[in-house]
């Protein structure tokens, strides 16, 4: 069975790391309702393009993220 959650401690979503490099990924937040999970290694820092869907809410964007191959 493929999972596509993952948790920290306290039982919070968290992103895995970058399936495309394997770098940290890094949560992103642009408005009220529009958040995105995107690897540490995009544009300036490095030479990744690894991000994902956005989502409504942290949950979900980091769901979409997970869920990337």
């Amino acid at each position: 069975m493929i999972t596509t959650t993952s948790t920290d401690q306290t039982g919070r979503p968290t992103p895995k790391p970058c399936p495309k490099c394997g770098a940290i990924a890094e949560q992103h937040k642009a408005g009220s309702n529009r958040f995105w999970v995107q690897c540490s290694k995009l544009g300036k820092n490095g030479n990744c393009s690894g991000i994902g869907q956005q989502g409504s809410n942290k949950k979900e964007a980091i769901a979409n993220w997970n869920s990337l191959r």
